[in-house]
């Protein structure tokens, strides 16, 4: 996979610098494409420090894509139900909230639950495991960049490894995943003009707070003077009771606050994350004494409650501190994403406060936008990578400012201590909610504003006249050539597929497969050879239907699946939330109703249409468009 040439520097395709989850997520998906790459990564092993802890139905979505579905549930998180907002100063975890976002339903168009909360060392090893089943992808870890420069078409990186012996690797481009104090922005970009800005949207810079707990079970006989056992209370009752599932945003004016389980259930996982006050020390705020004056209150229950004269506290010695730090939180980006062949992806390029869990599912989205214009530059050696790689940012940009705003209305929600605003917002949240339909909205949070959909600008590499730049929805599928139940990401995106863009045809009908297939290898030629006919996905937009054609074609065939289908099948549904408002016919409605669609690698329409000439002409637009030519 790496060549060595007569000056013994190394070769690869791409160099990605740092195994964090957007450099390691980058180096499966380039590798699914046959991309040549090497993360290299300082450190030995995965971190065992839960960093990030919420994953939005997008991040799902991309571990799908990485071939990593079965390990969601299993060994890396569950389903973050509910986010409950609540508002007031007394400590009390059982208060009714002012607001609840609901992600356990399956509404956001991607046929996953809203987020889930998941173990962050789990979800970086089983992403590092999926690289090394790849040939074309490798991670070295104690790898220590010290040096990069560009000569002509190659970035070259000088590094050393764990006995700190030098080498010298080179490569088309270099892509910094190292986070926001990495080497490739801060000693390489940030001396050429790339520099990290204060978001306009978002004001909000303070210190915070981030503790993980571990928890472990009181019995009668570790704990026999615990006053709930002759309640006839038990061990896993009692942990539900100070450690509820829902997730809690605390809206406390003096002390806003978050909390909630993560990870997998038996793994008993606690986050709490407070608000560091001016004139206080984030370093000593974060020690043992004072985060336990701030946190114990909320474990510690009125005997009211239960009958009893005295209050009732969870025994601290089954409390163990995984971590407590302090951390400043701001939403900040780069004026420029790229700059020659140097690449800024994740954390690098783009830092998050913390109130939308978008930090680690951005990160992801470049991974995934990112990846198959690498894959086209490799495959297409003249092409003006500097364009491509404009385009690249200047969408990731704008999906960037969606989560962002999402993230700034959880904030403004969880941070407001005027007391005046607390009370117009508490009373506007709840007139406004006694609308059934505004609830709703309410409860779906970002997720109310449907699919993302790029504007369009000049280099953009979508047909906006022929519904380009929508992010295509997920749905379930019958596979007729399996007989068995599947997402449609994984149908029409199969790693057998060799083609970079992909074609779904959307019939109605069985009745309408032919008619619609016929001539179809016309485009084959039209896009360059970006699409494979004999690649297509037929997607029968009827629950239900058999398929018996006149004749067997070679394209992928399948129907849509209800969500009762999905919710029988043992292994896509084990482990989460059965679909709750799923729209088996969302995908079409999303389209407009076209029977052709043209899908990029990352998801998203670069075009749709009605007729077989309007394929055509979308077919014979594909590679200049995204080439830039």
């Amino acid at each position: 996979m790496v060549q060595t040439d007569a000056s013994s520097a190394e070769e690869t395709g791409v160099i990605i610098c740092g195994g964090g989850p957007t450099g390691v997520v980058l180096s499966v998906l380039l590798g699914l494409m046959k991309v040549p790459n090497v993360v290299l990564e300082r450190d030995k092993d995965v971190t065992t420090d839960p960093r990030g802890i919420a994953l939005d139905e997008d991040g799902i979505r991309i571990l799908q894509s990485i071939g990593l579905y079965d390990r969601i549930y299993t060994d890396i998180g569950s389903c973050m139900e509910v986010f409950n907002f609540i508002t007031g100063s007394e400590p009390d975890l059982t208060r009714k909230p002012l607001v609840r976002m609901v992600h356990r339903t399956t509404e956001g168009g991607t046929g996953h639950v809203g987020f889930i909360c998941h173990k962050q060392p789990a979800m970086e090893k089983a992403i590092r495991d999926q690289i090394k089943k790849i040939p074309y992808s490798e991670i070295r870890t104690e790898s220590t960049v010290i040096g990069v420069s560009e000569k002509g078409d190659t970035v070259q990186v000088e590094y050393l490894d764990a006995k700190g012996q030098h080498h010298t690797l080179k490569a088309s481009f270099l892509v910094g995943a190292d986070g926001k104090t990495g080497y490739v922005r801060k000693k390489y970009l940030e001396p050429r003009g790339i520099v990290m800005e204060r978001c306009e949207q978002s004001m909000y810079e303070e210190t915070w707070v981030a503790l993980n707990w571990k928890i472990s079970l009181p019995t009668e006989k570790t704990h026999p003077d615990f006053p709930l056992w002759r309640l006839g209370y038990t061990p896993e009752q009692v942990y539900d009771l100070f450690f509820p599932k829902e997730f809690r945003f605390l809206c406390n004016p003096g002390r806003p606050s978050v909390c909630g389980r993560f990870g997998l259930p038996e793994d008993r996982l606690w986050r709490f994350e407070f608000v560091v006050q001016k004139g206080e020390d984030g370093h000593k705020m974060a020690s043992p004494d004072e985060t336990a004056k701030i946190i114990y209150p909320y474990l510690t229950h009125p005997g009211s409650r239960y009958g009893l004269a005295h209050s009732v506290r969870f025994p601290a010695d089954c409390i163990t501190t995984l971590r407590s730090r302090p951390f400043s939180f701001v939403a900040r980006s780069c004026n420029k994403w790229a700059l020659g062949r140097v690449i800024l992806a994740g954390d690098a390029a783009h830092v998050f406060p913390p109130f939308g869990g978008q930090g680690i599912a951005s990160g992801f989205r470049d991974a995934s936008a990112l990846a198959w214009r690498l894959a086209l530059l490799q495959r297409n050696r003249t092409a003006d990578h500097e364009k491509i790689l404009t385009a690249w940012y200047t969408e990731r940009k704008q999906q960037l400012e969606r989560s962002l705003a999402a993230t700034i209305r959880n904030g403004e929600y969880v941070t407001e201590s005027d007391p005046v605003k607390v009370f117009i917002r508490e009373w506007y949240m709840w007139a406004i909610q006694l609308i059934p339909s505004v609830r709703k909205q309410v409860e779906l949070g970002p997720r109310a504003a449907g699919m993302t959909r790029y504007r369009h600008s000049p280099g953009l590499p979508f047909l906006e006249e022929m519904r380009g730049g929508l992010l295509i929805p997920q749905v379930y599928a019958y596979n007729f050539k399996t007989n068995g139940i599947c997402f449609t990401d994984d149908l029409i995106f199969s790693p057998a597929k060799t083609g970079l863009f992909q074609l779904l045809v959307l019939p109605d009908s069985p009745s309408e497969v032919d008619a619609l297939l016929d001539h179809l290898q016309d485009i084959d030629k039209l896009s360059n050879d970006l699409l494979r006919s004999r690649e297509a996905t037929v997607l029968i937009q009827s629950v239900g239907c058999a398929f018996e054609p006149s004749t067997v074609p070679p394209q992928d065939l399948a129907r849509i699946a209800t969500g009762d289908e999905f919710a029988a099948d043992a292994v896509l549904c084990k482990n989460r939330p059965p679909p709750i408002g799923y729209d088996e016919r969302r995908l079409k409605k999303e389209v407009g109703g076209k029977k052709y669609v043209i899908l990029r690698p990352d998801r998203f329409v670069f075009a749709a249409g009605d007729t077989l000439d309007e394929l055509r002409e979308a077919a014979s637009k594909l590679a200049s468009v995204v080439l830039g030519s």
